[in-house]
């Protein structure tokens, strides 16, 4: 990737110095064009994720979309669109730009939290505010996760019998020593963690990676005023959406089952032993 950067942007330079004298040049709200096509300030302010992007972040957002775009017009000029690979990716992307349109458009409705509100979260959740922790912690840090590894760690108590049963299944693991900050986790987690007995074990999953966690210590650092009231503000508002989001989408899902059509090797409601077609 270093070596196409220092190919590309070199080549835009020499792009921009010998681009066509005659062409008008773009004005107004028209930052660049390629090949005809228009890239605008609100482009560039999208590509670079912020309404005020600094003069260095404008310039490198309008590289980045003038090398997409070049890229992109070669793609069609190669006729690499019109491969049925590429005609799949374009609808994945397609369809997940416009999931995620209108997941935000859900988010978006979810009602603002009060200031009573968000005291009462204070209130319910010490463990994050005025007894705010942050936990020492030893780790066993396990890179890859199955269901079936997930259900034989539960009901262990330990960090050895934990780590006796990944080296008995040769699960890869790693050890560590880290820090959990209530305010960086889920309040009512957070409360959990708090009331668990001395040397207690637990797991965090995340992003396919499982973190088991034995509590050293925890320091108390509380938090109040203005700084508590805005967390809890920001924890509500999400909670509140996650829920919101959660309860459309599971609705949007429920009606829409009766618009699918299996072929009935696929269908789950078919009986168990079903013969699945080979593929040809």
């Amino acid at each position: 990737m270093k070596t196409l950067g220092v190919i590309l942007l070199p080549s835009l330079a020499l792009l921009a110095a010998c681009g066509d004298k005659e062409a008008a040049a773009p004005t107004g709200q028209v930052a660049a064009t390629v090949n005809g096509k228009e890239i605008t300030v609100i482009d560039i302010r999208h590509e670079a994720g912020t309404a005020t992007p600094s003069k260095e972040l404008e310039e490198a957002a309008l590289r980045s979309l003038i090398v997409r775009q070049l890229l992109a017009d070669e793609a069609v000029e190669e006729k690499v669109d019109q491969l049925p690979a590429t005609a799949i990716m374009q609808e994945k992307a397609r369809q997940m730009v416009l999931v995620d349109a209108l997941t935000n458009q859900i988010r978006s409705t979810a009602p603002k939290p009060s200031r009573d509100e968000a005291q009462q979260f204070i209130a319910n959740h010490p463990a994050s505010f005025d007894q705010r922790r942050i936990f020492l912690v030893d780790q066993i840090i396990i890179p890859t996760s199955t269901p079936d590894l997930v259900k034989a760690i539960e009901p262990l108590d330990t960090m050895a019998q934990i780590e006796q049963l990944l080296n008995s299944r040769k699960v890869q693991f790693q050890r560590a020593v880290g820090s959990i900050d209530a305010l960086s986790i889920d309040a009512d987690i957070a409360e959990k963690i708090s009331q668990l007995p001395e040397n207690a074990v637990f797991a965090s999953p995340e992003n396919g990676v499982i973190r088991i966690n034995r509590i050293r210590e925890a320091v108390i650092q509380p938090i109040s005023g203005e700084a508590a009231m805005s967390v809890a503000m920001t924890q509500i508002a999400r909670q509140r959406s996650e829920a919101i989001v959660a309860n459309k989408i599971q609705s949007i899902l429920d009606a829409g089952k009766a618009k699918v059509k299996y072929n009935a090797a696929y269908d789950p409601a078919a009986k168990i032993g079903a013969k699945v077609p080979a593929a040809k």
